[in-house]
């Protein structure tokens, strides 16, 4: 686990997909509204992702539009936290350095 400057929590996890397993470092962001995934992430695991019925628009902490634009596309991964397995949606968008 890592806590940076900006008192973000950052914790590498294991993800598991068709080709194997990747650490990846993923944000802790208890005020998130919804689970976002990068799209970055998304294409290098190969993750497949569905569009969603609307367009959703990203908003930053400062209340302004996101300048990736609004999400489109969404991914379902499957989460496991010690024995309890659930399918979660990722909506994807670009997260930045974050």
């Amino acid at each position: 686990m890592f806590v940076n400057k900006s008192n973000s929590i950052q914790l590498k996890v294991p993800i598991a997909h068709y080709r194997g397993t990747a650490e990846e470092t993923i944000l802790l962001d208890t005020g998130a509204t919804e689970n976002f995934i990068d799209q970055t992430t998304v294409d290098k695991l190969r993750l497949g992702t569905k569009r969603i019925p609307y367009a959703r628009p990203v908003y930053n902490v400062d209340g302004t539009l996101n300048r990736a634009g609004s999400i489109t596309k969404a991914c379902d991964l499957l989460v496991t936290q010690e024995n309890k397995k659930e399918q979660t949606r990722f909506f994807v968008t670009n997260l930045g350095r974050d």
